[in-house]
């Protein structure tokens, strides 16, 4: 089976092109928006314990409450909303030239994987569950044991919410780009 990857000329001064094949510059934008997504995770993770507004979704022992105030719903829809427009993001800066639908599904659930593996594995296990670092207020109910048992959700129950965001994203900007 032969692999036919498409190149995209990328003018970078009167007279000079560059060329890049797709696949390049879909690693190149997978691995920026990894980092960014990474950072913008990191940085969820601190507003969330050190303003309190995790225990507003969560009760003491870490998992989600099972009557949601108004306000905790508003919390998680927000964050749903962020997180597909996190996504589509990454889909119009990042597909150039013809991309298929199913190409787009890929690109977006590797993203998908890389940051869900560093969210369950960095945030949740080493810096939640180990680190524990005091500025950010963690409960003691929330330890390595109760954070072993969120991953564990993550990579089941989660699949709920995260194939939904990769179908929903795709078809945002499938939408957008044609």
């Amino acid at each position: 089976m032969e692999v036919i990857d498409e190149y995209i000329d990328i003018p970078l001064q009167i007279g000079y092109v560059q060329r890049y094949s797709r696949t390049a510059m879909m690693t190149g934008s997978i691995l920026i928006f990894f980092t960014i997504g990474s950072f913008s995770l990191l940085l969820l993770t601190f507003v969330v314990y050190k303003t309190g507004i995790v225990h507003k979704t969560r009760d003491p022992s870490g998992h989600l409450k099972k009557e949601q105030s108004f306000t905790g719903i508003l919390i998680m829809f927000s964050v749903f909303i962020l997180i597909i427009s996190f996504f589509v993001l990454f889909g119009v800066v990042s597909f150039k030239g013809k991309v298929s639908f199913p190409e787009k599904i890929a690109y977006i659930s590797i993203l998908m994987i890389l940051l869900v593996l560093f969210d369950s594995f960095f945030i949740d296990l080493l810096l939640i569950g180990k680190i524990r670092p005091g500025f950010l207020k963690i409960p003691e109910t929330t330890n390595m044991e109760t954070m072993k048992i969120h991953v564990k959700k993550t990579f089941t129950l989660g699949l709920v919410f995260i194939i939904p965001i990769i179908i929903i994203s795709t078809f945002i900007v499938q939408l957008i780009l044609g």
